[in-house]
């Protein structure tokens, strides 16, 4: 059964993969940076051979690149000297490392809980929508947070190993893959280190010392190096990333029922009720019976979801590592249900049942109508989206009620085989009334979306015969197309207008650059070439463009 999930996963994310559009946020930014570790693998540029003067604090403009870690980046790297540069080399790393993640929960799962419960959440992972829109790039920050989802997951599993069997082996493990994890996005990395220290009876305290030890050499040698050879960007990356608490970086900024009255919504999708009602009886069940392994999961849970809370800044996938967590409470709920327990029993199917009958075109969000205001009343995300928290509550209602009544077998039988079915239909269409996808539909639909616009494939296959020293101003007419331009040609590249063009020209000859202007529009100068696809031309600026 895993195994055709797994495959059945990964095959899905295979599909239109290599679609030529590249989204300008993140996605162009890491495919350049990538590309150009190729060259230098120790120094992260963004516009390689910069001519014109740049601020070195913008990290949309700048030539040494140190807004992410390298993790990311290195990774496309190697698949680009694999299978060569382009988006399936691009896209490939996140679609093999994604899918090794649900396979992770899985392992985790099955170390916790039991295996109903690990195959029910890795299934669920496997074909989450969101997960496969950073896949396939759609969604800010894609491939970096894919990365660091797997190593944390991956520090996760030796962290259980290592308090289950307390060898040093498991603990060094556990500590690299949380240092491969902060390669990938920093600080958020260091849930595992929360972990441990929960789990620190269990794990002993030499193996967490080791455990720490392991994580600092993993990640030293990246730190020092770049605070001592780029020690400008260093800095300012680093407190922008800390400044992600108190200030609205890149209009990110949200009120804490944004996260969880509208992006988990979205993210968790037709199962978000019986996640919620899952995540309350789960955790009571586990402070009651003192359960170390549902503690834990606990602790994963609230170490990502609280700061993301607190945080002045809120990226819709910021509490990504956190979500495993919440699909093992729900799978740790079926299981339990499936085995006869009536209180489960009744949230599950309550849930299922109340999510095909009341859900409606307009029950789950996928727009992002929200984003960048900070002006929003009290609590008026929560109020448009108080669904989630009445079918949670009723579902528990329904569980407490069940408890007390006298049901035989074959009565729970009939009731759990509705809540699978309720489910199952809940992954087909969101809800009985006017037509919604469901959970794998709408992950089915986002492999369907083959972007193919803009696409300068073609102009970077002329822009290979252009000298090294080409430089070309794009005349934008979609922000930050001058970064999608500057991927497909390997060329530096400038936004212009049609206004300063000229001056630009003329101070990139200064400079030493052979300029070139990329541009729908009418000039009185020679084209060199003329890209059908976006119905744009290329014109040399200088004499020597032309001879070119």
């Amino acid at each position: 059964m895993l195994a055709v999930i797994l495959a059945g996963s990964f095959a899905l994310k295979l599909r239109h993969l290599d679609h030529p559009a590249i989204k300008p946020l993140d996605e162009v930014f890491h495919a350049i940076v990538a590309r150009n570790f190729l060259k230098h693998p120790l120094t992260p540029t963004l516009v390689d051979q910069p001519f014109l003067s740049y601020d070195r604090d913008d990290w949309l403009a700048n030539h040494i690149w140190l807004h992410k870690p390298p993790m990311a980046m290195w990774q496309i790297a190697l698949s680009y000297s694999l299978i060569g540069v382009g988006t399936l080399g691009l896209r490939l790393p996140s679609a093999i490392l994604s899918t090794l993640a649900a396979w992770l929960t899985y392992l985790i799962g099955m170390r916790l809980l039991d295996r109903k419960a690990a195959i029910i959440a890795a299934a669920l992972q496997a074909f989450n929508p969101v997960i496969l829109m950073l896949v396939h790039g759609y969604v800010f920050s894609d491939h970096v947070d894919i990365s660091l989802l797997f190593w944390t997951e991956l520090a996760i599993f030796f962290l259980v190993r290592a308090v289950q069997s307390p060898t040093a082996a498991n603990s060094i493990l556990c500590g690299v893959a949380q240092g491969l994890a902060f390669l990938s996005k920093t600080y958020p990395a260091l849930i595992v280190t929360i972990l441990a220290i929960a789990a620190i009876k269990k794990l002993r305290f030499k193996n967490f010392l080791m455990l720490l030890l392991a994580t600092a050499v993993t990640i030293a040698p990246w730190l020092l190096w770049t605070a001592i050879r780029f020690p400008h960007e260093f800095t300012h990356e680093n407190l922008q990333i800390l400044h992600h608490l108190n200030e609205n970086i890149e209009s990110w900024a949200a009120p804490w029922d944004q996260v969880v009255f509208y992006y988990w919504i979205s993210i968790f999708h037709v199962y978000y009720p019986a996640i919620a009602a899952a995540a309350v009886v789960f955790a009571l069940d586990a402070w009651r019976r003192r359960r170390f392994n549902s503690m834990l999961i606990l602790v994963w849970a609230a170490g990502v979801a609280i700061p993301n809370l607190l945080a002045t800044s809120k990226p819709m996938s910021a509490t990504l590592i956190g979500w495993p967590a919440a699909w093992l409470m729900l799978g740790d709920i079926i299981s339990r249900a499936i085995a006869g327990d009536l209180l489960c029993l009744g949230i599950w199917a309550a849930a299922m049942v109340m999510g095909v009958l009341l859900l409606n075109d307009k029950s789950i969000p996928f727009g992002g109508e929200n984003w960048g205001k900070t002006d929003l009343p009290t609590f008026a995300i929560m109020r448009q989206h108080l669904w989630i928290l009445w079918e949670a509550v009723a579902a528990i209602a329904v569980g407490l009620a069940l408890r007390q009544a006298r049901l035989s077998a074959g009565g729970r039988t009939v009731l759990a085989w509705t809540a699978a079915i309720a489910m199952s239909f809940l992954a087909i269409a969101a809800g009985i009334g006017k037509y919604r996808p469901g959970y794998a539909v709408v992950a089915f639909k986002v492999t369907s979306i083959d972007a193919s616009e803009p696409n300068f494939a073609p102009l970077g296959e002329f822009a290979a015969r252009l000298p090294q020293n080409a430089a070309i101003l794009v005349d934008e007419h979609e922000r930050l197309e001058n970064k999608l331009v500057e991927f497909a040609t390997d060329r530096t590249c400038y936004p212009a207008t049609k206004d300063n063009w000229p001056k630009l020209s003329r101070d990139l000859e200064r400079a030493g650059a052979i300029p070139y202007l990329l541009t729908p529009v009418t000039l009185p100068l020679p084209v060199v070439y003329v890209d059908l696809n976006e119905n744009e031309k290329l014109y040399a600026c200088a004499s020597a463009a032309v001879s070119r």
